[in-house]
């Protein structure tokens, strides 16, 4: 009974570790622009400057005279939200590298009518560009990250094998995995967040995921409780 009992908090632990390395894998920090129509303004004003083209500028001006400008910033959606996970983040960058852009499918840019087209089309050029113009060092960091999620993922299983055959030591781990996940995917959406706004617009922010935390606590809690549980089973043996 004891043997059964030490098998069974050893399974529980060890489902434990792989319910936590999902969760931190899987829930998303979203990306929110919560004005969409004065971001797009914005933007489309930079362009204009950028481009210096005159069409442009002209069509701009004729919607300002005519009163309509706001009427077709309308046909935007009021906000933008967009979830980025470890596991979305190896798509995006898997999409980058084989065709060198990435596109409003990618992106989840609204694009229902031709107003968010065009809006959704000089997003795209602006951060298209930008990705160019540092090729080489977004390959490489896409690279860097690809590496750094297979090591996650192998830590992870390290972790979960050492709870099922009772080693003191996966605690140790597990606090890696868990908390080294969660600040690698916290420090990557604020340096995303701090290039997009550099890049394309200010008015950025960020939110974690409550089930990105849960996926925290719990790997936490299983690290921490797991020397006490293993001792204990230990000593009724």
């Amino acid at each position: 009974m004891k043997k059964f009992a030490s098998i069974l908090f050893r399974v529980i632990f060890t489902a434990a570790v792989c319910i936590s390395g999902f969760l931190l894998l899987e829930s998303p920090i979203t990306i929110n622009v919560q004005n969409v129509r004065g971001m797009a303004q914005k933007v489309i004003k930079k362009s204009v400057n950028d481009t210096g083209d005159s069409r442009l500028k002209g069509t701009l001006k004729l919607a300002k005279d005519f009163g309509v400008e706001d009427k077709i910033l309308e046909q935007l959606p009021k906000k933008y939200h967009n979830d980025m996970s470890y596991v979305s983040l190896y798509n995006l960058g898997v999409t980058y590298q084989e065709n060198g852009e990435v596109s409003a499918k990618n992106l989840s840019f609204p694009e229902n009518n031709e107003v968010q087209k065009a809006v959704s089309n000089l997003l795209l050029n602006k951060i298209n560009n930008g990705l160019d113009e540092n090729k080489d060092k977004v390959n490489q960091t896409i690279s860097i990250f690809h590496y750094c999620l297979f090591a996650t993922i192998l830590v992870f299983i390290l972790a979960a094998l050492l709870m099922l055959f009772g080693k003191y030591w996966a605690s140790i781990i597990l606090l890696v995995a868990s908390i080294g996940s969660f600040g690698a995917l916290q420090f990557l959406a604020n340096q995303l967040v701090q290039w997009l706004e550099s890049n394309v617009v200010n008015g950025i922010s960020l939110t974690t995921s409550p089930i990105l935390w849960g996926g925290l606590a719990l790997g936490i809690i299983a690290a921490i409780i797991w020397p006490l549980i293993l001792k204990l089973t230990k000593k009724q043996q």
